[in-house]
């Protein structure tokens, strides 16, 4: 694909993403078109009380959409709140697919914490090539396009750069994003929190001794934090590809990398086997990694190094089960 088009397309989704930016806004501080409690609308969705849905994400949503469509009729759209009306009964193809989350975070977005956004990706032959992710309270605005790099405000990612960007070995020099989920029966909860003790406890006790795990509610700013440098890794189970198809995109331009999220803990996977995966991002697993910078003398062993951390990682969380998204 020509870099023609796919910044024709990256300009559409930038343009959509600021479109919507005031209703956001609107939406978030309760003001013009949301200023009234029964605008505004939020309600748990399908009956999930740890997972909400507001009157401005069917609002933006329905705009970037409708827009989309009139631009490109041709094209193939899954979006988060329409496909939750449907019950996940889409086909997944390789023809272009616009993969739009309208408010990514939206109990952040409930509870006035600003780390809320919209995230709009493309992908094609079911691969993420183009990434919008927009955060309009923080006015951050970070594009990618496969192969054209990765920006913050027109700045190039990763911000922090070597020196000062560093290149750990293990995840105890590392910094981690993930979530809880809004899943909360007692199974995965337990499975998700013992992963999180094993990293955290120290190696004395058989933990991994990870320096810093944060939980901040939304995935496509948590891959953000990836791209910038300011996080090294990203991990999670259960996300939907609305939820990281752009952010994936932001990391891999900024030079990162991604991969199969499934823990390899208490499974038996051989030992052999015990490689990371390339990503899919229908299959709702992802583990993503900054960039690492070579170390002296030694071309090529920062991409080496993103592996050994993702390994480290796998070995120290376990799987979770879930559906794919769509079918295929």
């Amino acid at each position: 694909m020509g870099t023609e088009l796919l910044q024709e397309y990256l300009d559409t989704a930038v343009m959509l993403a600021k479109e919507v930016g005031p209703a956001f806004k609107d939406g978030f501080w309760r003001t013009g078109q949301f200023a009234a409690t029964s605008d505004f609308a939020a309600e748990d969705k399908q009956g999930n009380q740890a997972d909400c849905v507001t009157a401005v994400d069917c609002f933006i949503e329905k705009t970037i959409f409708t827009r989309l469509r009139q631009i490109y009729p041709e094209h193939k759209f899954v979006g988060e709140e329409t496909t939750a009306e449907t019950g996940n009964e889409y086909k997944v193809t390789d023809d272009p697919t616009w993969i739009v989350d309208p408010v990514d975070g939206t109990n952040n977005f409930v509870h006035h914490f600003p780390y809320t956004g919209i995230s709009i990706g493309l992908a094609i032959n079911k691969e993420p090539v183009v990434g919008v992710v927009y955060l309009p309270i923080l006015d951050e605005l970070y594009t990618a396009a496969r192969g054209m790099g990765a920006y913050l405000n027109g700045e190039s990612l990763p911000l922090i750069r070597p020196p000062v960007l560093t290149t750990p070995t293990s995840l105890a020099q590392c910094s981690m994003v993930a979530e809880h989920g809004s899943a909360r029966c007692a199974k995965i909860m337990k499975s998700r929190l013992d992963s999180f003790a094993r990293l955290l406890l120290d190696k004395e006790h058989g933990g991994a001794c990870l320096q810093n795990l944060r939980i901040t509610g939304a995935a496509a700013p948590d891959l953000a934090l990836v791209a910038k440098g300011v996080a090294e890794m990203y991990w999670e189970c259960g996300p939907h590809a609305w939820d990281f198809a752009a952010g994936v995109v932001l990391v891999l331009e900024s030079g990162g990398a991604v991969f199969d999220g499934a823990g390899w803990w208490g499974s038996n996977v051989p030992q052999k086997d015990r490689v990371p995966w390339p990503l899919n991002i229908w299959n709702r697993k992802i583990v993503a990694v900054r960039h690492v910078p070579d170390l002296p003398d030694r071309p090529g062993s920062g991409r080496e190094i993103q592996k050994q951390l993702v390994a480290e990682l796998l070995e120290t969380v376990e799987d979770i089960e879930y559906a794919p998204d769509g079918s295929h």
